[in-house]
């Protein structure tokens, strides 16, 4: 039965999480606009789940609340940059390709918030995933830029999809460097720290009132689906419940598994919400498309050592010299061994 467990973890988050992109497609192609109210729901549904079953937080919090300013102003803007992007012609093939991309925006702000060094293996897959997702998004511009002069699309409103997508990425880790500094100074309270974020960051949507109120009307005049009740909303609130389970899922297989084996698990479900989106909702998918498709899944399994670079031993040692990493090196600069 312990073994079994896991198992069902596996297919549950494989089905919730591929659901979950999904429903979300489904909502954007018959409410362009809906990706704030939907970014709303999933924060009222976290928040709920706070007031339910940690009252705690409330009133013994272990983070001073004065320390979540920049981190729920990071947090919102990310989550809600990721989400609104599917609301300027940006197709979820497009975002799924991209979101792979926070291996290079986790590299980069590491390099630069904390001066930490990689092997060689994390910058060939960084640079694997780059060319990936530039391959992609060149791609999609072509597209892009044929159906906008057909009248078919608006190149411009397209390409504020991507650097909202671009933002969201390097947010969501810039973001990670804060919650890692504020967990070394105040311990690991990951759950408190989530729903303050959401909490706090319910403010933020005051500036999209006007937005979500209309989402709202749209949602209430949609078709029926189950007794009487308007689709959007069914749908709508099978996607925030697809998200915990999904989320839930994941986070128990890491507590059975390696992180390489999680790992897998989350590379399989994008493949698979990649392919369900293709299919099902007729999305532009050209060679160039499944070749940085190729190119940035083989990037992340890389990354997290699913794969292995040929020859990678001699290759790290060859490394290692090049940042004089060696004794040898280190003597002939007249230095003391240089830190890697």
């Amino acid at each position: 039965m312990r073994k079994v467990r896991p198992i069902v973890a596996m297919i549950t988050a494989l089905f919730s999480c591929c659901t979950n992109v999904i429903l979300l497609e489904k909502m954007v192609k018959e409410s362009p606009n809906c990706t704030v109210l939907v970014t709303f729901s999933g924060f009222v549904f976290i928040i709920l789940q706070g007031f339910c079953f940690h009252p705690e937080y409330l009133y013994n919090n272990q983070i001073p609340l004065r320390n979540y300013f920049i981190i729920t102003i990071l947090f919102f803007t990310s989550n809600l940059a990721n989400m609104v992007a599917l609301s300027f012609d940006v197709d979820m093939p497009t975002v799924l390709i991209f979101r792979s991309g926070s291996l290079v925006a986790n590299l980069v702000v590491s390099l630069i918030a904390f001066r930490r060094s990689y092997p060689i293996s994390k910058y060939i897959s960084v640079l694997t995933v780059t060319i990936g997702v530039l391959i992609s998004t060149i791609a999609t511009a072509k597209v892009k830029t044929q159906a906008s002069g057909e009248g078919g699309g608006d190149l411009k409103r397209w390409t504020v999809g991507i650097l909202m997508l671009a933002y969201g990425l390097f947010g969501s880790a810039t973001l990670g460097v804060f919650q890692e500094r504020m967990f070394t100074r105040f311990g690991k309270h990951p759950k408190e720290v989530l729903f303050y974020n959401h909490l706090l960051g319910m403010a933020g949507f005051l500036f999209s009132y006007s937005n979500i109120v209309e989402s709202i009307i749209e949602f209430n005049h949609s078709p029926p689906l189950f007794w009487g009740v308007p689709s959007l909303w069914v749908y709508n609130l099978m996607n925030v419940a697809m998200q915990n389970i999904c989320v839930r899922s994941i986070y128990y297989l890491l507590s059975e598994w390696t992180s390489l084996a999680v790992t897998l698990v989350t590379t399989i479900r994008k493949f698979l919400s990649l392919l369900l989106s293709i299919i099902l909702f007729n999305n532009t998918f050209t060679t160039q498309h499944w070749a940085s498709a190729v190119l940035v899944f083989s990037g992340s399994a890389l990354f997290s050592g699913l794969i292995r670079v040929p020859k990678e031993d001699q290759l790290e040692a060859w490394w290692r010299r090049v940042r004089g990493c060696e004794d040898s090196v280190a003597k002939e600069k007249g230095v003391a061994k240089l830190p890697c």
